[in-house]
């Protein structure tokens, strides 16, 4: 599965689209709204945007799990094994932590559970991680 980036263009998108869900946020506090001050203010666009968050995240990550295939290819010995689910919890960058079911796989033959990879690898080929910095020799 490739990693793609979202592009600032639709990021700006996606701010401006969550700008006038907050407008329907402000109308739905009601008359109470006018007597508000500032900090219960932020208390309620922070509400809004951890909801906003939550959901967010909640449907992307069922988009990914839905697209899984009911079985995978073990990493070691290359077994189809089931792909089932695990529960756990995920911290996010803005510090809110959100339920979520992982999809996590159990080679019975290796006797190890392994997490779908985001990129198929043949089964006892190497994994390159191009994130992590060079060893200095």
């Amino acid at each position: 599965m490739a990693r793609p980036k979202v592009s600032p263009q639709d990021l700006q998108k996606v701010r401006e689209l969550a700008a006038e869900w907050g407008k329907i946020v402000a109308r739905r506090a009601g008359a109470a709204a006018a007597e508000l001050d500032f900090q219960a203010m932020e208390d309620l666009a922070a509400a809004a945007a951890a909801g906003l968050t939550e959901g967010t995240i909640a449907a992307l990550l069922s988009q990914q799990i839905q697209a899984l295939p009911a079985e995978l290819p073990c990493p070691d010995c290359g077994r189809l094994c089931p792909v089932g689910r695990e529960d756990r919890d995920l911290t996010v960058r803005t510090g809110q932590t959100l339920p979520v079911s992982e999809p996590v796989c159990h080679c019975p033959d290796c006797r190890r559970d392994f997490f779908p990879p985001q990129d198929a690898v043949a089964p006892g080929q190497p994994r390159l991680q191009p994130d992590r910095p060079a060893t200095d020799r």
